[in-house]
C-alpha cells in the first residue's frame, strides 16, 4: 500500500507552460536595518494563537521547513543561536483554504443541414447549449507564510508568502524536494533590497 502525504503549503497551480506553478510575495517594513542583521533563531512561540496553523499538527512538515529555512539563511551568512541576543526570530505558518471556481456556461452552438418532413424539404439551422449550467469545481489551496521578527522592537519585519493549489506526494522525498524549492523562492526576497 502506498503512503500519500499531503503537503499543504507547495502548490501545483495550474499556469502556462514555462511559469512558476506558486505565486510567492513579500512585503517588509522599511524602517527595520535589515543590513545590520547577523543572528537569528526560531520563534519559542511558534503556532501560539493561530487556530488553523497547519504546522502545529504536523511536525514532520514543520522540521523539513525548519531544515530549509536554515540552510537558505545560512548560505546568505546568518548565523543560528541556541542562546543570548539574537537580532531576528523565525516563525512559519501554513494554512489551507477551499476554494470553489465557476467556470460559466461554454455558450451556444448550432448545426445546419437537409431535413425531410411530412412531405418538405429543406435547410435549417438549430441553435442549442451544450451544456447550459456552470461548471464547479473545488480544491484545497495551500499557504505557507514566513515572518521574521525584529528582537528589538518585537514586530513583524518582513513576511514572505507562497500560495498554491495542493499536491497530493507518494514519498516524502518528493515532498521534501518542493519545500525546498519553494523555501528557497521565498528565501530569496529576503533580506529586502530597502529603497
Amino acid at each position: 500500500m502506498r503512503n500519500r502525504f499531503w503537503i499543504f503549503p507547495l502548490i501545483a497551480l495550474l499556469t502556462l507552460a514555462g511559469c512558476s506553478n506558486y505565486r510567492v510575495v513579500s512585503d517588509y517594513d522599511r524602517s527595520i536595518p535589515f543590513e545590520h542583521y547577523k543572528t537569528y533563531r526560531w520563534s519559542s512561540a511558534g503556532s501560539a494563537g493561530i487556530d488553523d496553523d497547519i504546522l502545529a499538527r504536523n511536525p514532520f512538515i514543520y522540521k523539513h521547513i525548519k531544515s530549509a529555512v536554515d540552510r537558505e539563511l545560512a548560505a546568505k551568512g546568518f548565523v543560528l543561536k541556541a542562546s543570548g541576543p539574537v537580532d531576528f526570530t523565525v516563525s512559519p505558518h501554513a494554512r489551507v483554504r477551499e476554494r470553489v471556481v465557476v467556470t460559466p456556461p461554454v455558450g451556444f452552438a448550432y448545426s445546419s443541414g437537409y431535413y425531410h418532413r411530412w412531405g418538405r424539404r429543406g435547410y435549417t439551422t438549430i441553435w442549442y447549449d451544450p451544456y447550459p449550467y456552470p461548471a464547479v469545481s473545488y480544491y484545497e489551496e495551500g499557504t505557507l507564510i514566513i515572518d521574521i521578527i525584529d528582537t528589538r522592537t518585537d514586530d513583524i519585519a518582513w513576511s514572505g508568502i507562497a500560495r498554491g493549489i495542493l499536491k497530493n506526494y507518494d514519498t516524502s522525498l518528493q515532498m521534501q524536494r518542493d519545500i525546498d524549492e519553494v523555501v528557497a523562492k521565498i528565501m530569496a526576497q529576503f533580506p529586502p533590497v530597502v529603497r
